[in-house]
């Protein structure tokens, strides 16, 4: 199912690597992980239409890159659900959640390229904290803004 998703979702795969997503691409996705992070910190969820197709996935690790955060390592949505809300609203699901969980702060980074996935993420109330030195991806190098956007109630009594 996510494999699926993943070659609907070609055109990210093409400006992320240079290519179609591999074969493998899905069970990638389940064991990338950061330096020091395990499995246990790992969430996948997924957006599912009434008919229980996979839509959109995100992919997110726990306490990274500190223990108040959440790191967003992908989103993505099938092309035809784009444009229509389903991505804030997915993506606002995910804040409610991780807010519960005790964070304060959620990370991501965008490829510069992705001038379209750029402008999402700064209508969701992300900013750019950094820019990435340049690294490979596939047959590509790219540089990456990182955004955080705050989520948690921080305020001290």
């Amino acid at each position: 199912m996510l494999q699926h998703l993943f070659e609907q979702c070609t055109d990210y795969a093409i400006m992320t690597d240079g290519h179609p997503p591999l074969p493998s691409a899905a069970a990638e996705e389940f064991l990338a992980l950061p330096e020091g992070k395990t499995i246990e910190d790992k969430f996948i969820f997924g957006l599912f239409t009434p008919d229980e197709n996979l839509i959109g996935m995100l992919e997110s690790i726990r306490h990274y890159p500190d223990y108040k955060s959440w790191w967003i390592g992908l989103m993505m949505l099938a092309p035809e659900h784009r444009t229509k809300g389903l991505g804030s609203q997915f993506y606002q699901a995910y804040e409610s959640w991780v807010t519960q969980q005790q964070a304060q702060y959620v990370f991501l980074a965008v490829l510069e390229e992705n001038q379209l996935g750029f402008a999402f993420w700064q209508k969701q109330g992300f900013e750019v904290i950094r820019i990435a030195p340049p690294q490979q991806f596939g047959n590509k190098l790219h540089q990456r803004y990182v955004l955080r956007r705050e989520v948690g109630d921080t305020v001290s009594l």
